[in-house]
């Protein structure tokens, strides 16, 4: 199905299945509301207790910033949202994030959740994580790699992060560090040390290039 254009919008999102199309707002505002039932079962039966109470196949969320350009988009293999929870579970995300000096970050992993939390004012905001394998690809203006077990990703505030060990590979250096913080705007990293692992550069003297600063 062709996603029609619409007029740039901040807090809309899209979600696109197959050959069915809805308006959410955020990752986490998967939900359907059809107002009041006569027929309202009330609560589920134990054996659907655990059930999600929506199931998307290849399912692909898009939001765009205010100026219409494009924020990010999210695909997965597969999208379970709980209601009772406030997650959506995630299989196979890929989050493609787009910053506004036109850079890439693409981030994969083997499953993720999303969920919507308090920001440091107590505004709501949505939180990324993406589990399992993750691999972060930078592009424009030089490119990275950056490998771990775990990422935290706000996209509303452009910052992401993580506190397991992390190999980041540029073309002029390896760091492999026990966590780091990332400004996705502008590319920073802020590395950081564990027990388990220390922060380690090897420098590539013979390339030139800096990709990630």
């Amino acid at each position: 199905m062709t996603e029609a254009p619409a007029a740039p919008n901040a807090a809309r999102t899209t979600i696109r299945w197959g050959v069915l199309a809805a308006a959410v707002v955020g990752f986490a505002g998967m939900a359907v509301y059809l107002g009041p039932s006569r027929d309202d079962p009330g609560s589920l039966p134990p054996e659907l207790a655990d059930e999600p109470d929506i199931y998307l196949e290849q399912g692909v969320v898009t939001q765009f910033r205010d100026d219409g350009g494009l924020h990010y988009r999210l695909r997965a293999d597969s999208i379970r949202r709980y209601e009772r929870l406030g997650l959506s579970g995630l299989e196979a995300p890929v989050l493609e994030y787009n910053a506004p000096n036109g850079t890439l970050w693409r981030m994969v992993s083997a499953t993720g959740e999303v969920r919507t939390v308090s920001d440091p004012a107590g505004n709501d905001e949505e939180r990324v994580e993406l589990i399992g394998d993750v691999n972060v690809t930078r592009e424009g203006g030089g490119t990275g790699r950056i490998r771990t077990e775990s990422l935290v990703i706000f996209p509303g505030r452009q910052q992401a992060r993580t506190d397991q060990t992390a190999m980041i590979e540029t073309d002029t250096m390896t760091v492999q560090a026990g966590g780091f913080e990332a400004d996705l705007a502008s590319g920073r990293l802020s590395f950081s040390s564990s027990t388990e692992a220390q922060v380690n550069i090897v420098a590539q003297p013979d390339r030139q290039t800096p990709i990630l600063r």
